[in-house]
């Protein structure tokens, strides 16, 4: 992104002292309880006082957020009212979603938060009032295809935006969900290799580092290091995201969903993932591993890119992606699929007579820097379901008066 590495973002929390860097308890990993089976269960609904308060806080910070994104002094507990309530929560994210009205898919992000406005505005789901973002989606439903992280510098800012568009946009019958892409995974296995310095001294603001140790790239590092690790405040946040979601007749992820991921169970696959991001522990006491079917080969949820390849180099091996593309979808009982994570040189587009569309258009300034697309799914008089795809208008795209 163009301006300043951290694009306007600044946080305030505790202080660090060299040379070692302690982190508040709330922000450093921490290990969530065992989970299991039909016991699954949100606690984001909680009706305590502690509830009321977390919910009161979120509906001061939805009004909040630009100010406090622009500011130099943002308090640790307004940055946890705005991503929502992931403290408490120790159930599984959602696999099965019915949507109300249309849907929207969105690509990959990558730390460009201007690129992820223009994308929402080009939905019809992002406006301003005052300086002030505000959700105009009425029941939409947007899904976020996944690596909302790396590339950029503003990936904490992006994820800040889209945690305050849903809170505003289930008041209306509307969600936002984001997915877990590979970008996410990396952060948490510790592989940093596609941050930006921005994206660096962003984690470091967030976690409370001032002064010198601001300016420290090691400082720096070990505040990300313990925000992303399993049981970290943002990992625990990206703990809340499904890694595969089905929406009405419509599946969607990050890289793409393969006959032996059905077999293993779609709802599975998001509770290992959560749970290995929250940090929680298996009945040995062991801290639970990657979950392999998800990240851990070029054939996971995550990296898989047989859906998303532009050019096939032969009919056989389109025929064989679109045999395997129709045996999943088949498995799943759904129309299409929607994918990301690889990016489309020529723009979003469609294959296996429009049984699978790939949005990942490289959008982020770190990636293709091209101009944003998303897929929209509707229904029309008929109650038959067609897709097309929009973009924002000619000229330069406007950076959002929050961001300014």
């Amino acid at each position: 992104m163009a301006g300043s590495p951290h694009s306007g973002i600044a946080y305030r929390s505790a202080l660090f002292a060299l040379p070692s860097i302690h982190l508040p308890q709330r922000l450093a990993p921490q290990a969530a309880p065992g989970i299991g089976g039909a016991a699954h269960r949100w606690t984001g609904s909680d009706r305590s006082a502690k509830g009321r308060r977390n919910r009161a806080g979120r509906q001061k910070l939805r009004q909040d957020l630009p100010g406090l994104l622009r500011a130099h002094a943002i308090p640790q507990e307004d940055i946890e009212d705005c991503l929502g309530d992931a403290f408490g929560q120790t159930g599984p994210p959602p696999t099965y979603v019915t949507a109300p009205g249309r849907i929207v898919a969105v690509g990959d992000i990558h730390g460009d938060i201007v690129k992820a406005a223009a994308a929402l505005c080009a939905a019809g789901v992002l406006g301003e009032e005052d300086g002030l973002p505000i959700w105009t989606g009425g029941d939409t439903t947007i899904v976020q295809i996944g690596d909302v992280l790396d590339r950029g510098d503003s990936e904490i800012g992006s994820l800040m935006l889209l945690r305050a568009l849903d809170q505003q946009a289930r008041e209306e019958g509307g969600a936002v969900y984001m997915l877990n892409g590979n970008h996410e995974s990396l952060n948490l296995c510790g592989n940093f290799r596609y941050v930006t310095a921005g994206g660096y001294k962003e984690s470091a603001m967030v976690a409370g580092l001032r002064g010198h140790q601001l300016e420290r790239l090691e400082c720096q590092k070990q505040a990300r290091r313990m925000l992303y690790a399993p049981g970290g405040m943002i990992a625990r946040q990206l703990a809340l995201n499904p890694t595969v979601l089905i929406v009405n007749d419509t599946a969607f992820a990050h890289g793409g969903i393969l006959p032996t991921h059905v077999q293993y169970g779609l709802e599975q696959i998001n509770d290992d993932v959560s749970a290995w991001m929250r940090g929680t522990r298996n009945a040995e006491g062991n801290l639970r591993k990657p979950p392999f079917l998800a990240m851990g080969d070029p054939s996971s949820v995550m990296w898989n890119r047989m859906f998303s390849q532009e050019k096939f180099k032969t009919p056989w091996e389109r025929h064989h992606v679109c045999s395997q593309l129709q045996r999943t979808l088949e498995m799943l009982q759904v129309r299409q699929m929607v994918v990301g994570h690889t990016p489309q040189v020529n723009g979003a587009n469609c294959e296996c007579d429009r049984r699978v569309w790939r949005v990942d258009v490289g959008m982020s300034r770190g990636v293709l820097n091209a101009r944003p697309q998303v897929l929209e799914i509707s229904r029309d008089a008929a109650g038959d379901t067609f897709t097309r795809l929009l973009m924002p208008g000619n000229g330069p795209l406007p950076r959002p008066a929050f961001w300014r």
